[in-house]
């Protein structure tokens, strides 16, 4: 009677741990942190199907191969249930080594397992993936032991729901809808902080200001679903020109931006310059036509320009892309200040 009450204790401590967690891989590292303290087993594992992701804990004791058996076991479980055969090329297989037995055993490298709990993970009816214990021992687990893992697994399930929906609500404070680049409240917070962490630093920042040339013409012509699939493949062209440290974000209509933190002037100009190029390059589908569009960029900088806020930053290359678009368009300009400028 009392291992059952230090058992059902360790219970409550591990859900508690597992509800408290807001990520993924949290809610993960919180079950296996809590299970060997429940269970006698070699290998965890979870199959998230919106990663699609796998996190695989192993013993550090147990060989490589264990590994393929249990995610083959899961596949072969959520198969069973009617779920459609995964992909395995595709998941992201995430495989960590630790300690999971309370007492360490040493295995052979022939050892193969012989037995396991997986049990799926559904809420409302959602099917969002299975979790997996598993051990080299024959008989492993009892009946306590399924009771138990499927009130962690109910648990796990739900609070991997909970942040599915927070994840959504999230998503659509971040985003644009139309293009999925990043919509302009984030860019506000994002130049924020970029912005401070430069003026702080004294590292260079450049902004740019992205407007497609004569978008007015194409919805005129080919209607507005077809203005929006423009909007889409410059979004699309843009996301994959930009560095791993860059923010592109659709700023407003046809207008888009770009954040690039550590780009001096020549780097910032190059980096327009090369998007300018493929987009004049880059034919899109419109019906069926193909049209070629091409994009007018303006360009500040700090602290070549000696902006002080991000204001300034943008109202500088707004005023870049004000002269590319009334000296002709489908060009980069450099913000030059009015006393500079010829004439």
């Amino acid at each position: 009677m009392r291992l059952i009450f230090k058992n059902l204790n360790i219970l409550r401590s591990t859900l508690n741990a597992i509800s408290m967690s807001f990520e993924i891989k949290d809610i993960v590292e919180s079950a296996v942190t809590n299970l060997p303290n429940l269970f006698d087993f070699s290998c965890f594992g979870m199959f998230w199907k919106a990663g699609p992701t796998i996190y695989l804990y192993q013993d550090e004791s147990s060989p490589p191969s264990f590994g393929q058996e249990v995610v083959k076991n899961m596949i072969q479980v959520l198969s069973l249930l009617g779920e459609e055969q995964a992909d395995v090329s595709g998941i992201d297989l995430q495989i960590e080594k630790r300690r999971l037995r309370l007492h360490p055993l040493k295995m052979e490298s022939q050892a193969t397992l012989k037995s396991h709990m997986t049990l799926p993970l559904a809420v409302e009816g959602d099917m969002i993936g299975c979790i997996s214990l598993n051990s080299e021992q024959p008989n492993a687990f009892d009946a306590q032991d399924l009771q138990f893992f499927s009130v962690i697994g109910s648990q796990m399930a739900t609070t991997i729901k909970h942040f599915q929906r927070f994840s959504s609500i999230k998503d659509i404070a971040t985003f644009d809808t139309l293009t999925k680049l990043y919509n302009r409240r984030y860019f506000e917070e994002r130049l924020a902080l970029e912005a401070q962490k430069s003026f702080f630093s004294g590292n260079a920042l450049s902004l740019v200001m992205v407007d497609i040339d004569h978008f007015k013409q194409v919805n005129d012509t080919y209607g507005h679903t077809m203005g929006d699939r423009v909007l889409q493949e410059i979004a699309h062209l843009l996301k994959h020109s930009i560095r791993k440290q860059d923010t592109v974000a659709r700023y407003g209509g046809e207008e888009f931006v770009l954040i690039l933190p550590d780009a001096g002037l020549e780097e910032g100009s190059m980096i327009a310059e090369r998007i300018r190029r493929l987009v004049e390059t880059s034919p899109i589908d419109v019906g069926k036509a193909r049209i070629n569009v091409t994009i007018s960029l303006g360009i500040s900088n700090f602290p070549v320009h000696r902006v002080k806020s991000k204001e300034d930053l943008v109202k500088l290359a707004d005023l870049a892309l004000y002269d590319a678009k009334k000296e002709g368009r489908n060009r980069v300009c450099i913000f030059v200040p009015s006393g500079k400028k010829e004439g």
